[in-house]
Formats: structure tokens, sequence, C-alpha cells
């Protein structure tokens, strides 16, 4: 009976021991800092430059809809999410324009999105 309650106990500390090789890798430490999933920039398509003021970029990924906050010459958005957009931006006087699919993916730690920037042309009317 000691031999069997021995036999036991090695198998049940055996069995507890953890030899797995993410038990060794160090823990992963995300930052606070906030990533946007989308950046497009929208051009002219005849001069090239930068459509500075009332273009509405909306990115649409499912149901989810979310218009872009313009920032700086650049609209962004989707903000530390994951997904696959297709982007509309339209203007007044100019022809509506999609652009997708972009495919918003997370970093290998797993801790923010990675940023896909895209260049839209609009065509005026």
């Amino acid at each position: 009976m000691k031999k069997l309650v021995s036999l036991l106990f090695v198998i049940l500390i055996l069995g507890c021991s953890n030899d797995d090789d993410k038990a060794t890798e160090e823990p992963v430490s995300c930052t606070e800092e906030f990533v946007y999933g989308l950046s497009a920039q929208v051009h002219d398509a005849a001069t090239g430059g930068i459509i500075p003021n009332g273009v509405t970029v909306v990115a649409q990924d499912g149901d989810y809809t979310e218009t872009l906050d313009f920032v700086f010459d650049t609209h962004i958005g989707a903000g530390e999410r994951p997904g696959t957009y297709t982007l509309t931006a339209s203007k007044e006087g100019y022809e509506t324009k999609m652009a997708g699919p972009i495919t918003v993916s997370m970093d290998e730690d797993m801790c923010h999105v990675i940023t896909q920037s895209v260049t839209i042309a609009l065509e005026a009317n």
C-alpha cells in the first residue's frame, strides 16, 4: 500500500510540474498609447493636393460604422479596433469614392492595432 501511495504521490508531483515554454517567457507589458487602426488622406485627383476641408470619411466593418476624425490633414479612426474596413470618402462637388477592403490587425504582442494608411483621390464633378 505504501508503494501505491508513493507512486501516486510521484505521479501527482510530475503532473503538476509545468514544462510549458511560455512559462519562461517574459510577460507582455503593453503601453498606454492609443493607436488608430486607420489613417486616410484625401487628395484632389486633378491637382494631387490634400483636400483640407469638408471631406467626410466613413469606415465600415460589418455592422460597425465610424466617421473618421480629421486631424492635421489626415482622417483617423478605428482606434484599437481590428477588422476589415471599407472607407467611403465624400465631399460636395466631388464624386464619392470607396477604398478597401483594408485589414487592420493586432501587433505581435496583441497590445495595439497596426495602423493602415490609405490615400484616396476624389475627382471633381
